[in-house]
């Protein structure tokens, strides 16, 4: 299927959930000598840098320094404690719902608890994989951007019915969306509110669709809190 713009989805889709929306509810000097009698053995406490695993959106991705550019992104305001990954994910330009969740049950698979975060498909895709897994696989807390809503029309990616049970004990789990988002209307996110009370939503402006931007300080100051 071609695809319209970055991050959303192929342009027939995009079309029909436009008419769709939400089917209306839906980062001196000392001498050497005084220096061996005076320096003591310092132990230095070994800290692991935690994953951050960002599943992009549809389409190909932008690249800064030829990487997707949710690592620069991300990564310079969250080093040394994190790592950003952000690997390409299967045919972004005809994404498919099983070949994506394959994808990230490998990215996954040590069974280290990750930051997850996903941009638009990769959003509803990350998060209809978390309702399916059995087990759920653990992770360290949840950040979802600009994510689309699937209804009934759109079987492959759509959650079930039940979802919302499915996730209420998911925390934390941030929403994060543009009001001027020309993709995925505002709307979409606040059908997530409502059916995810425990979620804790950021409403921005200026962001448009993609955060194609050199920061994103409200996403990192909040992976940040995970520490505290």
């Amino acid at each position: 299927m071609p695809l319209a713009g970055h991050g959303l989805r192929p342009a027939p889709l995009r079309r029909r959930a436009r008419r769709q929306q939400l089917n209306r509810d839906p980062l001196g000097g000392a001498s050497p000598f005084i220096l061996l009698f005076t320096l003591r053995p310092t132990v230095v406490a070994s800290t692991r840098a935690q994953t951050v695993l960002v599943i992009h959106g549809a389409g190909e991705p932008r690249r800064r320094a030829g990487k997707v550019y949710w690592e620069s992104m991300l990564g310079k305001d969250l080093r040394p404690e994190y790592i950003v990954r952000a690997p390409r994910m299967p045919q972004p330009t005809n994404p498919q719902y099983q070949a994506w969740a394959r994808r990230i049950a490998e990215l996954i698979a040590d069974g280290t608890s990750r930051v997850l975060v996903g941009h638009s498909f990769g959003a509803s895709v990350l998060l209809k994989y978390l309702v399916d897994a059995t087990p759920r696989p653990s992770f360290t807390g949840l950040f979802l951007i600009a994510t689309p809503f699937w209804g009934p029309d759109f079987p492959e990616f759509a959650l079930p019915p039940d979802f919302a049970t499915r996730l209420r004990d998911v925390y934390p789990l941030y929403l994060y969306h543009s009001r001027d988002d020309a993709e995925v209307p505002f709307e979409h996110m606040e059908h997530y509110r409502r059916a995810l009370p425990q979620a804790i939503v950021r409403a921005l402006d200026g962001r448009g669709h993609e955060f194609n931007q050199p920061h994103f300080p409200e996403l990192a100051a909040d992976i940040r809190r995970l520490e505290a």
